[in-house]
């Protein structure tokens, strides 16, 4: 199974970046690629196609951490082309497109700085084990 993660976010925009910072702490630890989106929508769809699983990390206003259903997925951050769902649904009409599970991660913190809130970085873990999580789930169902 060819898995991906990839961590969305704002490197300069608080706690935006918590998928960024998610990823960059599993590298090397996980049986998956794993890839930073600082962008959303077409690109981030285009990065995740072929692979069978990709789980998506990124902030949602709001708190705490949650998965969340591709229908109710919406970057933080308004990009200049089209949402990830909708470019997500048009590119499975001509290329191989992955199960999709997101992470959701609650900012606190969205302003113009670098660096995470501390409500925000005590959720990386919790984060981090979801993701252990899901790839084992989505492994099982492989195995079957």
């Amino acid at each position: 199974m060819r898995s991906i993660v990839v961590g969305v976010g704002n490197p300069i925009m608080g706690d935006d970046a918590v998928g960024l910072e998610v990823v960059k702490r599993v590298k090397g630890k996980i049986d998956a690629e794993v890839r930073e989106a600082i962008a959303g929508g077409l690109e981030l769809a285009e990065m995740i196609a072929d692979y069978d699983v990709a789980i998506i990390v990124d902030a949602f206003h709001g708190e705490g951490m949650k998965e969340i259903e591709m229908k109710e997925y919406k970057e933080t951050v308004p990009n200049h082309d089209i949402s990830f769902p909708s470019a997500y649904f048009i590119l499975s009409r001509y290329v191989r497109m992955p199960r999709v599970r997101i992470i959701g991660i609650g900012m606190k913190d969205f302003s113009l700085k670098e660096g995470l809130s501390e409500e925000v970085e005590m959720l990386i873990p919790e984060a981090i084990e979801k993701i252990e999580k899901i790839l084992e789930e989505e492994n099982e169902l492989v195995i079957e």
